[in-house]
């Protein structure tokens, strides 16, 4: 359908729809991210052209980049330490689906069972649970992210050793690199240029994103290194007390993070929920959101000594798996299309995991 708007009419309205309309149907506890993704979907069927958008491609990396970036920002690496246990769990968590070949069944396998942290913590405020509980789910959400991050790079370069080889050098490298420019940085700009830090490091993290992209892995494994190397420096970014400070950064980032969901959604391809993707997809939320929770349940009674109430609350929040759900279609929808109703099948369970904590919240309240 043509009606002939200027192109400034379009991005004045696309800016509208992805910055207010989701935070609008927020007041149902629907996810932004969810509404971004149709909303992306809706304005692809009137002006196909926006697919292959210059503009919005690179806000959505700037989104997904700094989503991975505050997510390494927020690792507590002690806490990790000590829960090495939990994060042994999920090495051996290995799945072989549809005799499809073991690289994407393994993709497949991380997009079932990767609970999106960035996501998760962006919404923790509208779970009612404590402050302790939060600090769980953050470590939970963050460290299994952690593991699959990790599955997702050697996944995503075991069938070609050179380019493997060449991304560990060049991680290697990052990671004694980056900590000394972080550090020059620190002394020689911060003073003359106060609070510029983040924007430092979402510059960084955009950079090496890119640059892992092309060499074959993917923006979030670059970006969340980023993260995890500038987390050292904290403390020294964010003086005692300015912890609100970080928090109004992240928020600031954030706003670009809907760009990225409207981008995704401007690529689905509706002719491709075919019968077969969405009886996969129906059948893999009944069949592994159970899973996955009682699987967090034996995590709480086997693996922690710690004393949480709110078992149930705690392992509902971990169920989202919407962006590593939808990088993961997007990887396979991209390089192998023939596996594209599995891809579409992991589109519609990653939606349905991720609305299930807010469908079930609205309603409990409601009672």
């Amino acid at each position: 359908m043509d009606f002939n708007f200027s192109q400034d009419i379009i991005y004045l309205l696309i800016f509208i729809f992805i910055l207010i309309v989701p935070k609008i149907f927020l007041r149902y506890k629907i996810p932004s991210g969810v509404t971004a993704l149709f909303i992306g979907a809706i304005f692809a069927s009137f002006e196909p052209s926006l697919v292959k958008n210059e503009l919005f491609r690179f806000l959505g990396q700037i989104g997904i980049t700094s989503l991975f970036l505050f997510a390494g920002l927020e690792v507590d690496s002690k806490d990790l330490g000590e829960k090495k246990s939990y994060l042994i769990k999920y090495l051996v968590a290995i799945f072989s689906l549809f005799n499809i070949e073991l690289k994407y069944s393994l993709l497949l396998g991380l997009g079932l069972f990767t609970p999106s942290a960035g996501f998760i913590l962006s919404s923790l405020h509208s779970y009612d649970i404590n402050e302790k509980d939060e600090s769980w789910i953050k470590s939970k959400a963050i460290s299994k992210e952690i593991v699959s991050i990790a599955i997702l790079f050697t996944v995503m370069q075991y069938d070609n050793p050179k380019m493997l080889i060449i991304n560990i050098a060049l991680f290697a490298a990052c990671y004694f690199i980056l900590p000394k420019l972080i550090k020059l940085f620190i002394k020689k700009i911060s003073p003359f240029a106060p609070n510029t830090e983040i924007s430092f490091l979402v510059t960084l993290s955009l950079l090496l994103g890119v640059i892992t992209k092309e060499l074959g892995t993917y923006y979030i494994v670059g970006a969340f290194l980023v993260g995890l190397i500038g987390n050292k420096f904290k403390f020294q970014i964010f003086a005692e007390g300015e912890e609100a400070l970080f928090r109004t950064l992240s928020s600031f980032f954030s706003v670009f993070l809907p760009f990225y969901f409207f981008q995704v959604g401007l690529g689905i391809n509706f002719d491709l929920f075919s019968d077969q993707a969405i009886l996969y997809g129906v059948c893999g939320f009944f069949i592994f959101i159970p899973l996955r929770f009682f699987l967090i349940q034996f995590g709480f009674l086997a693996l922690s000594d710690e004393k949480l109430k709110n078992y149930y609350k705690i392992s509902l929040s971990l169920m989202p798996t919407l962006v590593f759900g939808l990088i993961i279609a997007n990887i396979i929808v991209t390089r192998k299309p023939e596996y594209s109703p599995f891809a579409y099948a992991l589109i519609i369970y990653t939606i349905l995991s991720s609305i299930l904590p807010s469908v079930i919240s609205l309603v409990t309240t409601k009672i």
